[in-house]
Formats: structure tokens, C-alpha cells, sequence
């Protein structure tokens, strides 16, 4: 079964030896070889927030949303590899068994499994899966009001041939094409849905390895095993329970009392807390963007040297150290994911901590003493809280006041799109360079600061016909450099590390850059 590799990207998840201690706990059931894989059994997992907008795909942009299903409900025609010994980011089948591309970029030929069911919930009833529902799925985004619409605006035509080979034709070379195929929002929706043959909103039904169960709003989903999932044996868990729990606190205490297998912890309470205890294994990776957003469309966040100001008002790196702990200085990029990021000392150089000329910048653009402004934090744990507590901080050295205004993704992220904050700190899930760039394009849905730059529009352009890595990589170091002097407007200034406690009952968890992937469907426990 072929398999494709995005060339020169660096290793996204731990080393192996840190990751593959997911198993090396004692549990056992009866006689069992825990070494090998058990089926049966149920795992509860936090599940941070509860999604807000539905359960549409061509409608909620919700992060909750693709958490929850994409990957266990529905699957994708391609995705991220993840395990024990990857190397690298690296595509592999999912829906699709292989497929290639023309010379020229144009053409992109998926040829499908001719083994796989929709979930048998009416009105699909478990029928098979073909190329229709893909150009179903492709041709529902083009015609959406998505906020994720842009990832399918290359694409001109979408053909099924047969029912088990689709052809993508694009309208111009497009370097990310393939990456999108496993982004965790494009996921293969059933022709019914898209068609309004029952209400995606409310109902979903997939191709993947688990089904929902049940929901209790703002309490519980319950996802059980798919009997028709197409690869054989799999999953091994019969269920997963996804409490919606975010306090710190009490995902802690839910952890050690065992009422939670795996949760999200702050780097503190891991090395306080999980770090050495044989009931538990640490994963450590790599993960999401602090992300820093100023309202240009605002007084005086419009004048240029209002917003150098604030970003050398802030000190960003130990910002990061004191709340994050294991942090990477970054710009825009994932130094992990492409070598084309800049490092941590060009960051340094481009955006240094210097309050004195802050003031400077504060006092030519005619606030001598400052001004008042309010800052919206996005609120996924406390380590949020406290990165606005700190930001506060920094900017009233300066003679900026500013007030928080603490908010749910959901609500936050609607707010940052329509412009209506000052001053936002969030968390951004961006992996790939091109899903970066975009959210800077003039009008683009995610450009919460709305940036408008006729030069920055021309490097999106040009990078996304660029199929040359090196020179693609060129593009993308100009345009941070761009981004931190001539825009500073949006700056995502730390990658932190995130951590999760697995119980030692938990076997071949790993994490997935693509929120959960299929990383379910290997998954198993000792005991239950």
C-alpha cells in the first residue's frame, strides 16, 4: 500500500523510547500477554468543551467539534501517521488506498476502498462508501459559508470514476493540496447530509471506528465501538466516555481517583504529581501556538508604532517559561514541522523584550502616558488565565491599562472574527505553513486583526504555487520577517509543550498532531 511523505520535515512527535512508554505500565487482565493488543473494555478521556455550534462540519468551525469526531465518527481520505518509531509528518491511507499526481500539480487521482460502510444509522443504514460521497462532501464545502471553504478554493472539478477512484482537478498548482486532505476539518461526509436528507447539525454518521452514543449537554458524550469499521479487529475499546471537564483542578482529582484515564495537565502539576508515579505515563509533545491578536480596525491599534509598542512591551519568552515551562520562542511557524521557521534567536532579534523603546513608540504616535484597552483570553486551561494576568502586566510598565475579559472558545472566536475585542491572546491549532499563512490573506475568516496588506496577499499567492520546498521555504522566512515589522498585528510568539497522564491501563496512546486522528482505533486497556 503506497504511501506518501511530506519531504524534509523534521520529527513531529516525542522520541519513540518517550513515547512508547504509554505501554510500559503493570496492569494486566487474567493470563492475558499485556503486550498484545485486548479487545474490549472503556476508557474515559477529558474532553475540555463542550461544542458549540452543532455538529456540521460545512458549519461549525468549533475546535471542540473536530476533537470530538474527527477521526473516531468520520474519516478522511488520507491522514497523519502516528506511532511508535514516525520520524516525520507523514501521509498515509485512510479512505484512500494510494493516489498520485500529474507533473504539473493540476491532477489528483485517489483511488478508494472498496471495503468500507457508512455507520448503520437511518437514513444512510450502513450502505457502502463511494467516490460520490467524496465529491459530495468537496462540492458541499465549495458551495458553504465555512469558515474553512478556502482549502477546497483551488479545487475546479471533483469526478468520481466509478465508485472507488475520484480525480481532483485544480485550477493552479497548489503545494498544500495533499496536507489538506488529512487536515482534521476535512473529513468524508455521507451524500444524505450534504444533501439535507437529515440534519448533520444534530445527527452524525460516519465511516470511522466509533459512533456516538449518547450526549448529555455540557456532562458527557459516550462513543461506542463500530461493528462495520473496515479494518478487521478494530477498534478494540467498546466504548469511550468523554466527560467535559476543563478546571485543572479537577481533571487532577479526576485522574488520580481513576474516574479519568487520560487528561490535559499543566507542566507543573505533571512533575508535581504524575512524573514517576507507576500509575501513570507522561507524553510530552510539541503542540499549539499562544496566538496574539491586536484589532487594527480599532483606535489607535491602527498606527503601526502602537503596535510595535506592545508587542516589545511584552516579554514573551519568559511569559512562556513561567506558565508553559517547555516552550519553543517562535514567530509564526512550527520550528518541528518546517525547517522554514524562524529560530529562536532571529525571533529574538525581529521582536526583543524592550519596554524603554515601547515608550518611545508609544510617545511619537502621541500616548505619552498610555491608554486603556481591554484584552479577551480565550480560556482552555489556567495556564491562559495566568498568560493574560502576565500580558496585563508587562503592558502597564508601559503605560497601557488593560482589562480582562475572560471567554469560552466558542464564544471567543466569534468575537475575534467579527472584530469585536481590542487586544485577544487565544490558542491557535495551526500545523501545516500554509494553514498559518492564510489566516493573513486580505478578508480570510481567521485574520482576526484584519491585516489588509497588498504584499502579504502576493507571498500567500506565490508560496502556494511555489512546488520547489526551497524556494516555498524563502517565501515563508520574508514573510514573518514582514509580519513582525511592517504588520505586527498577529504574532503566534510560543509553541508550548502539552502534556497528558495516561493511566498505566492505557496501552498505544499517542498523540496526533490532526487533533485525535485514528489513534483510537489502536488503543486498548489491560483491565477494566
Amino acid at each position: 500500500m503506497p504511501k506518501w511523505s511530506i519531504p524534509r520535515l523534521t520529527a513531529l512527535l516525542c522520541a519513540a523510547a518517550l513515547l512508547a512508554s504509554c505501554g510500559s505500565g503493570d496492569g494486566g487482565s487474567g493470563n492475558a500477554d499485556p503486550g498484545q493488543p485486548q479487545r474490549g473494555g472503556s476508557i474515559t478521556v477529558q474532553q475540555p468543551f463542550e461544542p458549540s455550534r452543532g455538529l456540521n462540519f460545512l458549519v461549525s468551525d468549533d475546535p471542540s467539534l473536530m476533537q470530538l469526531l474527527s477521526g473516531t465518527v468520520y474519516s478522511k481520505l488520507v491522514e497523519v501517521k502516528v506511532g511508535e518509531g514516525v520520524e516525520g509528518l507523514e501521509l498515509v491511507p485512510d479512505l484512500a488506498t494510494d493516489w498520485e499526481s500529474s507533473a504539473d500539480g493540476l491532477t489528483y487521482t485517489f483511488n478508494l476502498r472498496d471495503d468500507v460502510k457508512w455507520q448503520n444509522i437511518e437514513p444512510v443504514n450502513g450502505r457502502p462508501f463511494t467516490a460520490d460521497d467524496v465529491v459530495a462532501t468537496f462540492e458541499g464545502l465549495k458551495a458553504s459559508e465555512s469558515s474553512h471553504k478556502w482549502m477546497a478554493e483551488p479545487i475546479e472539478s471533483i469526478t468520481a470514476e466509478g465508485d472507488h477512484r475520484v480525480v481532483f482537478k485544480l485550477k493552479h498548482a497548489y503545494a498544500p493540496f495533499l496536507e489538506y486532505m488529512a487536515h482534521h476539518f476535512n473529513v468524508i461526509l455521507p451524500r444524505e447530509g450534504v444533501e439535507g436528507k437529515f440534519d448533520m447539525s444534530e445527527k452524525a454518521i460516519g465511516t470511522g471506528p466509533f459512533m456516538v452514543d449518547s450526549h448529555k449537554p455540557d456532562v458527557e458524550w459516550v462513543l461506542k465501538r463500530n461493528p462495520d469499521y473496515y479494518e478487521e479487529g478494530k477498534p478494540y475499546l467498546d466504548e469511550i466516555r468523554l466527560p467535559i471537564i476543563s478546571d485543572t483542578s479537577a481533571v487532577t482529582a479526576a485522574l488520580r481517583s481513576g474516574r479519568l484515564d487520560v487528561g490535559t495537565q499543566p507542566y507543573d502539576v505533571i512533575e508535581n504529581t504524575f512524573a514517576g508515579n507507576d500509575d501513570f505515563s507522561v507524553i510530552e509533545v510539541p503542540s499549539n501556538f499562544v496566538s496574539f491578536d491586536i484589532n487594527t480596525t480599532k483606535k489607535p491599534f491602527g498606527d503601526l508604532r502602537v503596535r510595535r509598542a506592545i508587542m516589545l512591551a511584552i516579554d514573551w519568552e519568559n511569559m512562556g517559561k513561567n506558565t508553559r515551562g517547555k516552550m519553543n520562542y517562535t514567530s509564526l511557524f512550527r520550528p518541528e514541522i518546517t525547517s522554514a521557521a524562524l529560530t529562536g534567536d532571529e525571533v529574538r532579534e525581529l521582536r526583543p523584550y524592550d519596554p524603554e523603546r515601547a515608550r518611545k513608540l508609544l510617545a511619537e504616535a502621541g500616548y505619552p502616558n498610555g491608554f486603556k484597552t481591554t484584552i479577551m483570553v480565550q480560556k482552555l486551561s489556567d495556564s491562559d488565565v495566568r498568560e493574560g494576568e502576565w500580558i496585563v502586566a508587562d503592558l502597564k510598565k508601559v503605560g497601557i491599562e488593560a482589562e480582562i475579559q475572560i471567554l469560552d472558545p466558542g464564544t471567543a472566536i466569534g468575537r475575534r472574527r467579527d472584530q469585536q475585542y481590542d487586544l485577544s491572546k487565544a490558542a491557535r491549532a495551526v500545523i501545516f505553513p500554509d494553514q498559518t499563512v492564510q489566516d493573513f490573506r486580505t478578508g480570510s475568516t481567521e485574520n482576526y486583526a484584519a491585516i489588509s496588506d497588498p504584499q502579504i496577499d502576493k507571498m500567500i499567492e506565490e508560496s502556494r504555487r511555489t512546488l520547489d520546498e526551497d524556494d516555498r521555504n524563502q517565501i515563508y522566512r520574508d514573510f514573518q520577517e514582514r509580519m513582525e515589522t511592517e504588520i505586527a498585528a498577529s504574532v503566534l510568539p510560543i509553541q508550548y509543550y502539552q502534556y497528558w497522564a495516561v493511566s498505566s491501563r492505557v496501552r498505544d496512546y499517542y498523540q496526533s498532531p490532526i487533533y485525535h486522528g485514528r489513534r483510537y482505533a489502536d488503543m486498548w486497556v489491560t483491565g477494566d
